[in-house]
């Protein structure tokens, strides 16, 4: 392991690694270098605020891959988030090449990132049902903007997730692998979290589609109103017709769940804007 320094903060590298180009947006203020993405992340304040920078092109200590293969990843992963700009994601100011590196700088946020790695599900437990359940509407709600501009989620999971906790407004980061329709499955297992993963991820030349985004997003709802691993009803805290919209949304067979992430969306019985909490007869 190789370790070097920006503005008094360790950075952990497989080898050494030029990093000095960070100085153009500023002095850092926290790094994230144990991704096994292949990315370095950081954290950096100067004459536009804080921003998040997120850079491939050096050797990390937790990617297995090639730096390269992670370099057209994150250039990749600019063009999803141009393309689902939105409210609830996180906002890309630039994407910049930088030497035989590729680094893309987005507003900084405060929100909480959720995901179980992190180690802070008690954000999500602070708040009272309904606003749980108004995280939920909002991350369906966005998706229904990604299958209106076409593309397939790929590895969403609750690290996608971030949350404030002031105001319950979830923003979605991490987007990296999101496809264009149509995909098929050419690994056998895909990318992801066991836990959010539908059956025909684990199924080699198997469709990925709307249906399998609908099974994602069922899981999603357990993890603000449940349990995300476990899906039991004995650990819901939400209402029995929105616990029955997320059983829907996780069957098995794909035939059984909501047709698209609209229907889905539109079925969540959201009690600050839908009023009383029925399961409405949408396919």
């Amino acid at each position: 392991m190789f370790v070097t320094e920006l503005d008094g903060h360790p950075v952990r590298l497989d080898a050494p690694h030029d990093l000095s180009f960070i100085a153009r947006w500023g002095a850092v203020f926290a790094v994230f270098d144990e991704q096994d993405s292949g990315n370095l992340c950081f954290g950096v304040e100067g004459a536009q605020g804080r921003l998040f920078l997120k850079y491939a092109g050096a050797s990390t200590m937790r990617y297995d891959g090639a730096v390269e293969d992670a370099v057209v990843r994150l250039r990749h992963a600019g063009q999803v988030h141009r393309d689902l700009a939105h409210p609830n994601l996180v906002t890309l100011r630039e994407a910049v090449d930088v030497g035989s590196g590729h680094v893309l700088i987005f507003e900084w946020t405060d929100a909480v990132p959720i995901g179980r790695q992190y180690g802070r599900s008690d954000v999500v437990r602070s708040l009272a049902p309904a606003a749980r359940a108004a995280a939920v509407q909002q991350i369906y709600d966005f998706h229904v903007h990604v299958a209106d501009r076409g593309w397939t989620p790929i590895d969403l999971y609750d690290g996608s997730v971030m949350l404030d906790p002031d105001t319950g407004r979830v923003t979605l980061c991490d987007l990296d692998l999101y496809q264009r329709a149509p995909v098929v499955n050419e690994m056998g297992r895909m990318w992801g979290s066991t836990r959010f993963m539908s059956p025909e991820e684990y199924e080699f030349g198997a469709q990925i589609d709307e249906v399998t985004t609908v099974h994602t997003l069922g899981a999603l709802a357990h993890t603000f109103l449940g349990d995300d691993r476990t899906r039991s009803r004995a650990e819901w805290v939400g209402t029995s017709g929105q616990f029955a919209v997320a059983a829907r949304a996780l069957e098995a067979e794909r035939g059984r769940r909501w047709k698209s992430v609209a229907a889905l969306a539109h079925a969540w019985p959201h009690p600050w804007i839908r009023g009383t909490p029925v399961v409405p007869a949408v396919e």
